[in-house]
């Protein structure tokens, strides 16, 4: 015994022990710092918080731990090791279109995309790092016929003619929240951005009408990387990333990213008072218990404090440019987020047919708006007539469980994929505000004194909400024969909401329920080229489900219903690849005026959608690549009706604000040597309207970035310029009389490494 305990490594158990108890003694100083400023009007949120904060101490403590002794194996192995010849490779041009990677956010069967009857982009991280694109909001831009802007502090995403927050849910790794979701500002901590277009209800629960978008942390599949980003551009924006992953011994993974961004200018828009700081830390641990058993444990928060930014008001219907950079909000503005994810998954193979998962999710967030948000320039006193003092913060907390099981066997000779299973959740939601936020001023119009928040509404508690969802799932993929191939998808939800006025006492409760599907139908014409059909549907409630209304309780859910027609493939001799896609979708049961009575509000209306979108990457040679992507397409209200004076006014035939009916991108990618890469990327959006009227319309534009590359032993280095014309345009319209400026002229600077 006493020989064993001699031969025990006690410096290396040492020096892990005291890396872990280091870490956590810190992270739970911080944690107890942390819990000692939180507000004390917001009520059970501090356990929750110094929970999901000691998650996040383990996690960190783990990664470091593992990582030394990842460090300290590999020191051993080396010693023994003999030298082998190295051969270095120049690294291969990203791609936008992986048409062989699978995509979760359309497909519960570990699907690729060309396995998939749907539109479905992926936006890797190698693509983002190549581009230069350190923000979310430049990624999305990757995606075909994808127009996206910053609306109250979050990321709006226009597609497929649609515009619609609630209606586009932001996922987290495949995860939702029920109604108006926060959306996160960097991309450093993802592995890829997944984006479906069209209806995805099947899959990710009512309220998807128009499409999805996923954000996917990096995993713990234990590659040893280590990954350092550095970052600064024009508007002050200072960007860092630190990243660690690993393994210990064969049956226990880590993966820990850390991320901070802060900036004078580009909260919201890139004007005067714009500033922001945003921290993003993400991780996983996952153990193998044996070849059928692996558990796994990820967590996600982002923490987001900036001054608002809601649009520039505009004259005569168009942008004056000598107050690009004005922001017309108040001085003590507020526009903060912190979202939390945490989730643990068992999964069990107890064959290598079946695989059986079970995931518990918590999800726990904080916002705050403070702001005014609706400017009116008057021509007459060249003044701006500010409105909507909003003060509004929103605390909730959701937790459930998914749990799922896959197949994969035959049916008379065929083989046969199926993936059956239910997801119970409860989310509670509480909004507190000084509704009807009453409060006007004015200000100079080309010299605006911002003042003080001021308005004669109290701030009070408002509506507390209970919602209850249980959702049943099921997907089956058969191969009728080895080129084609047929899938159903199907989902029944079951929603029971309570809804409780905490200014009157009053309460009312709310039921839905309602089933969407997909059908699809792939054929493969050629090996490496597959034809695809499907028809599908969409539920979504006719309001944010948190935040409904007495006066709405009495709504029925809105459908939408969608075909889309499409090919996906590679290009003759392998020289690239080709998605192209023809759609036609159709919403009805919308919210509009009574044409009969314009002080009732009904639902009868309608609105559709149809078009093309197609996207392209050439390789003439290895060491070019084109790359263009875009859609063409015709979107309108069928039945729409607005009160105007007292009268009911159909809008028919009218194109639904913001929507571009024309998008288009085109990358062209060259590496002249084996260390250099250059790159040149025009952006165009056609022009869109700003009112249901369409009696004010932004102007289509044209923007024109550039970039380059050199890659050295000591990491990575990318200069960036973006809008390198300066084009003053709008990204989107806020309201009629304002508009949200894109960005200026920019140049960026880029660092990254690897080792």
């Amino acid at each position: 015994m006493a020989f064993f305990i001699s031969e025990l490594p006690f410096e290396k158990l040492f020096d892990f022990y005291s890396i872990f108890c280091l870490t956590t003694i810190l992270s739970l100083f911080f944690m107890v710092l942390k819990l000692l400023t939180i507000p004390r009007n917001i009520k059970g949120g501090g356990f929750m918080r110094m929970l999901f904060m000691l998650l996040g101490c383990c996690l960190l403590s783990l990664a470091l731990v593992f990582s030394a002794s990842a460090e300290e194996a590999k020191k051993e192995a080396q010693k023994e090791a003999t030298l082998e010849e190295i051969k270095v490779e120049a690294t291969p041009i990203a791609s936008g279109l992986p048409l062989e990677l699978p995509a979760s956010v359309g497909s519960g069967l570990d699907l690729t995309i060309r396995e998939i009857p749907a539109s479905v982009d992926i936006i890797t991280k190698e693509l983002m790092r190549e581009r230069g694109q350190t923000t979310a909001l430049q990624a999305l831009e990757n995606s075909a016929g994808v127009v996206v802007s910053h609306s109250f502090g979050i990321i709006r995403a226009f597609m497929r003619g649609f515009d619609n927050i609630t209606g586009l849910p932001i996922l987290y790794n495949g995860f939702r929240y029920p109604g108006l979701a926060m959306s996160p500002r960097g991309t450093f901590n993802y592995e890829r951005i997944e984006v479906l277009k069209g209806p995805s209800s099947i899959l990710h629960g009512l309220g998807s009408m128009a499409g999805a978008i996923n954000y996917v942390t990096k995993k713990a599949d234990g590659r040893e990387e280590k990954e350092l980003l550095l970052s600064y551009d024009r508007w002050d924006t200072k960007t860092a990333g630190f990243g660690i992953g690993g393994k210990h011994g064969d049956s226990l993974f880590y993966r820990f990213d850390a991320s901070y961004m802060s900036a004078d200018k580009g909260s919201f828009g890139f004007v005067d008072r714009s500033s922001f700081d945003y921290y993003h830390l993400s991780g996983e641990v996952a153990l193998s218990v044996n070849d059928q058993l692996r558990v796994t444990l990820t967590g996600e928060r982002y923490k987001d404090d900036a001054e608002g930014y809601f649009g520039t008001p505009i004259v005569n219907g168009k942008i004056d440019k000598r107050v690009r950079y004005k922001n017309y909000n108040v001085e003590n503005d507020h526009l903060d987020k912190t979202v939390n994810w945490l989730s643990l998954k068992i999964e069990n193979n107890p064959t290598k047919d079946i695989i059986i998962r079970n995931e518990s999710y918590f999800n726990i967030e904080e916002r705050f708006w403070y702001n005014t948000e609706v400017y009116t320039y008057n021509p007459s006193t060249g003044l701006v007539a500010r409105g909507d003092f909003l003060h509004i913060t929103h605390y909730q907390n959701m937790m459930g469980n998914r749990s799922e099981v896959s197949f994969n066997n035959s049916i008379g000779g065929m083989r046969n994929r199926l993936f059956i299973g239910f997801d119970l959740s409860r989310n509670r939601h509480q909004r507190d505000n000084n509704s009807p936020y009453a409060g006007s001023d004015t200000v100079d119009f080309l010299n605006p004194i911002p003042g003080i928040f001021s308005s004669q509404s109290p701030y009070l508690p408002a509506r507390k909400t209970y919602v209850n969802n249980a959702a049943f799932f099921l997907e089956d993929y058969i191969d009728i024969t080895k080129e084609l191939k047929f899938t159903f998808s199907g989902r029944h939800d079951k929603i029971n909401m309570c809804s409780h006025n905490l200014r009157d006492g009053t309460s009312f409760n709310k039921r839905w329920s309602g089933s969407s599907y997909r059908l699809g139908l792939l054929y493969d014409i050629m090996p490496n080229i597959t034809l695809y059909a499907q028809h599908g549907n969409a539920l979504e409630p006719p309001a944010q489900i948190v935040t409904l209304t007495p006066a709405q309780q009495g709504y029925g859910l809105t459908r939408a219903k969608q075909v889309e027609f499409g090919v996906k493939g590679n290009l003759p001799g392998n020289i690239g690849e080709a998605t192209l896609a023809w759609f036609n979708l159709k919403r009805s049961d919308i919210l509009t005026r009574d044409p009969n009575n314009p002080g009732l509000v009904i639902q009868i209306g309608e609105q559709s959608s149809k078009g093309v979108e197609l996207a392209v990457v050439v390789r003439p040679i290895k060491e070019l690549t084109v790359e263009a992507n875009g859609a063409i397409l015709n979107s309108e209200y069928d039945v729409f009706n607005e009160s105007v004076s007292g009268k009911s006014v159909s809008r028919a035939g009218n194109l639904p604000p913001n929507v571009p009916e024309k998008v288009g991108n085109l990358w062209i990618t060259y590496k002249p040597f084996r260390d250099w890469q250059i790159g040149t990327h025009v952006r165009h959006v056609g022009k869109r309207s700003a009112n249901s009227a369409n009696t004010v319309w932004m102007d289509a534009y044209t923007t024109l970035g550039a970039w380059i590359t050199w890659k050295t032993k000591v990491g990575d280095w990318t200069l960036r310029g973006n809008n390198l014309t300066d084009r003053v345009y709008a990204a989107s319209s806020y309201t009629d009389s304002q508009f949200v400026l894109g960005e200026p002229r920019s140049v960026s600077l880029l660092w990254t490494m690897k080792f």
